[in-house]
């Protein structure tokens, strides 16, 4: 149970840096000439950076098969995050919703959970 609790700490940490990066790139749009044609490219970036960290955590809680483990848990990061933001929306999950492009924060998280399993303790 501990081990659980340890991976779910990891994915509400996550979501809030997720939430914490778009907030800050929101007020970057908002406030600065930054261009806000990019902005899902910004959004793919915080996504791939909370990724990153959630393939570290779990890299370092697991400690062997880094990038199996940290691509599938970046993918149901991926998931949950992508299917908060339909029901937040009141959109139904199509073929359309999940682009190739999403395949990106979780190789991303892959390449974290071999940083956290390398990562001495």
């Amino acid at each position: 149970m501990n081990y659980l609790y340890k991976l779910v700490k990891g994915y509400v940490i996550a979501f809030m840096l997720f939430f914490l990066l778009t907030v800050i790139l929101a007020f970057l749009i908002k406030f600065t000439s930054v261009p806000e044609s990019f902005s899902i490219h910004y959004l793919l970036a915080a996504m791939c950076i909370a990724a990153l960290f959630l393939g570290v955590f779990s890299g370092r809680l697991i400690g062997k098969r880094g990038l199996l483990w940290a691509a599938v848990l970046s993918a149901l990061f991926i998931f949950l995050l992508v299917f908060s933001i339909n029901c937040m929306y009141f959109q139904d999950l199509s073929r359309n919703t999940f682009h190739p492009v999403y395949l990106i924060p979780v190789a991303i998280g892959g390449i974290g959970g071999i940083i956290g399993v390398n990562v001495k303790k």
